[in-house]
């Protein structure tokens, strides 16, 4: 067929189709090659992996990301309630040792300590001024009574190895990065200084600077997670 006769064919087509379908077509195909020009485009890209800055604006120390991301083995531990993170950590890094014979600092254990839980982050003379343990409903071990000291603080006198491990001193001691939730300790706050008759700022400038030594506040407990798992961590909910 020659190109007169194709361009004549082409032509009586166009004319016999209905009216705008011809259009359709020309938009369909452009679509199509569209998608595979896209999909082209995405196959040969390699995929970016997300960097967390080593330096932040401010007050917000986030030299811990950097920490976590240099280990080979890492979790974040969520623990929004109670003391379970804290047991869940313990049973990881032993695992962990137990496997593969290493410790700190190529695993890492980040307790994400929000919500109804940032009371483990506070330090005994905090639990002393402050009823915290009322709040908290947590109990002392030795006297029945509304703790005045924080009992997961350190290992308590007599306990099993397991317990003792699931003590915050042995985590940290072990390399466990420990954050705390600044906007869950702004609400802790707030309902300490109802029961005492203090000013909410003062009580929270206080919890802030009275947190257990080796742990970093954040600005809460979403903000930590996310950036735990940023930097290669598995999310464990606790």
């Amino acid at each position: 067929m020659t190109r007169s006769s194709r361009d004549n064919t082409t032509s009586h087509r166009s004319r016999m189709e209905p009216n705008g379908e011809a259009t359709r077509r020309r938009d369909f195909l452009a679509r199509i090659g569209g998608a595979g020009a896209a999909l082209a485009l995405t196959s040969c890209t390699t995929p970016m992996v997300a960097q967390s800055p080593s330096t932040a604006r401010g007050e917000w120390d986030v030299s811990w990301i950097d920490r976590v991301r240099r280990a080979r083995h890492r979790a974040v531990f969520d623990g929004p309630q109670g003391d379970v993170a804290l047991m869940l950590a313990a049973r990881y890094l032993e695992n962990i040792q137990t496997v593969y014979g290493i410790g700190a600092p190529d695993v890492i254990a980040v307790l994400n300590l929000r919500t109804r839980a940032v009371h483990l982050g506070l330090s005994h003379a905090m639990w002393e001024k402050y009823p915290i343990g009322e709040d908290a409903s947590v109990k002392d071990p030795v006297t029945g009574t509304p703790a005045r000291r924080n009992v997961s603080l350190a290992p308590e006198p007599g306990a099993s190895e397991a317990y003792a491990a699931m003590s915050l001193e042995r985590l940290r001691d072990r390399g466990a990065v420990i954050l705390l939730c600044d906007f869950a300790l702004g609400h802790l706050a707030s309902r300490l200084a109802a029961k005492v008759g203090t000013a909410s700022g003062v009580v929270h400038a206080e919890l802030r600077g009275g947190m257990v030594p080796g742990a970093t506040l954040v600005p809460s407990g979403i903000f930590g997670l996310g950036e735990a798992q940023n930097a290669g961590c598995s999310f464990v909910p606790g």
